[in-house]
């Protein structure tokens, strides 16, 4: 495999300068069942020829990975614990016994007449959701099971990918607000966690951000964009999308007017000024607000809100919650955080509620962001998200300070927790 750099040499079987340029090989990738002699003459060989002088390295590949194997449902006896052969799996009994046929999942092989036929997958689906599938459907180092539905989705999705860049902008807007900033936050952060999930070879990771992200800029394109920001989202998701759907994107690429092959575009930096705590909190609290605003529409069973009331926590909850998290950090023995939050006056008179919220979170910290913004800043940021909510819900949006409500529930809100009522 080393002549694969120099072919035509006439006297050795490669040069070394060659050689030395070109290996040792970056990344073996092969079936876990290949490992052992594959592998094994391959050091073998390769450690000969150090010693005739032939190259100055000492191992083969620099990193090996054993890929899963993919499955697919077959036929099969569990009386004589045997899968159908090829001539057999028409069959609805066991040959042998006349044990009916069960589905059980086992490697794809010619000898049982399990196999997928790839330019058929291609044909029906095109090379993209077949590569998108098998790319998704686990990670590299983990078994695949091979289904019907899950080409579906694949499909559905590269389609969806195309539209978004295909289909003009119905709404632009020339201000910018909230949702421009955030979305500039989402762009980031995706392209960061894409980045390390390929490095890491963790695909399906870096598949599902790109999946979350696409949705996101539909949502985007729905509501109304800012043109250069939206261009640049673009921009970037075809960029870190190549690498699993390269036939789809240089389409796009070529449709958004770019004079080059994608594939020879730099793949897309992050900036990390934009990802800060504050983005970060922000962006997970417009997703947890709205999600909370569907789950408390289901349980009440409000098909059409005509008003959601958001009510942002008193100031002194924000002093405990931020007390309460810094002694977390250091301790989780209740007993011991309660003492250290009674010694504050202005807590001590709001002990009850203290002291159920503080058991609550220490059950679930995870839950919980370690991070908040001040009374006014989230003030300010769900009066800018407003009009977001507005237009998701269609409904009537009311952004209220505990301390002006008279609804019940308002005493539930925490920092980065607001109550919310939905009528």
């Amino acid at each position: 495999f080393f002549r694969f750099a120099d072919p035509f040499s006439p006297d050795l079987p490669y040069r070394k300068k060659i050689v030395d340029y070109w290996m040792n090989v970056d990344l073996y990738v092969g079936g876990i069942e290949h490992a052992i002699m594959h592998l094994l003459y391959a050091r073998f060989f390769t450690k000969v020829a150090r010693d005739m002088d032939l190259h100055s390295f000492d191992e083969p590949f620099q990193r090996l990975l054993t890929q899963g194997m993919i499955n697919k449902a077959h036929p099969f006896c569990s009386n004589c614990e045997t899968f159908a052969m090829k001539a057999e799996m028409k069959n609805k009994t066991c040959n042998r016994c006349g044990t009916k046929y069960l589905l059980k999942s086992v490697k794809m092989s010619k000898s049982l007449g399990n196999t997928v036929d790839p330019i058929g997958i291609m044909n029906k689906y095109g090379a993209d959701a077949a590569r998108f599938f098998i790319l998704f459907g686990a990670s590299p180092q983990s078994g695949l099971e091979w289904s019907n539905e899950g080409i579906e989705f694949a499909y559905k999705f590269v389609k969806k990918f195309y539209e978004l860049f295909i289909y003009p902008v119905q709404k632009l807007r020339r201000k910018e607000s909230i949702i421009d900033r955030l979305m500039g936050y989402n762009l980031n952060r995706t392209i960061r966690s894409v980045s390390f999930s390929i490095e890491n070879l963790a695909i399906r990771d870096a598949i599902n951000n790109i999946i979350q992200f696409t949705s996101e800029m539909s949502k985007y394109k729905e509501e109304g964009v800012m043109e250069d920001i939206f261009e640049d989202c673009k921009e970037k998701l075809a960029l870190i999308f190549h690498p699993i759907a390269p036939h789809i994107t240089e389409e796009v690429w070529e449709v958004m007017g770019k004079k080059k092959y994608i594939s020879l575009s730099s793949w897309p930096v992050y900036d990390k000024t934009i990802l800060t705590k504050d983005n970060e909190f922000k962006w997970n609290l417009i997703k947890k607000t709205i999600d909370d605003i569907k789950n408390i529409q289901v349980a009440t069973k409000i098909n059409e809100i005509r008003e959601t009331r958001i009510i942002i926590a008193d100031d002194w909850k924000f002093e405990f919650y931020s007390t309460l998290i810094s002694l977390i950090k250091k301790t989780k023995n209740y007993g011991e955080i309660m003492k250290e939050l009674m010694k504050d006056d202005l807590l001590k008179t709001h002990n009850k509620f203290i002291n159920q919220t503080t058991a609550k979170i220490l059950k679930n910290v995870g839950k919980y962001s370690k991070h908040i913004i001040d009374i006014v800043e989230e003030f300010k940021f769900f009066n800018e998200i407003k009009p977001i909510i507005k237009k998701r819900f269609r409904c009537e949006v009311k952004i209220i300070l505990e301390k002006d409500s008279k609804i019940k529930k308002a005493s539930q809100s925490l920092p980065g927790r607001p109550a919310i009522v939905i009528t």
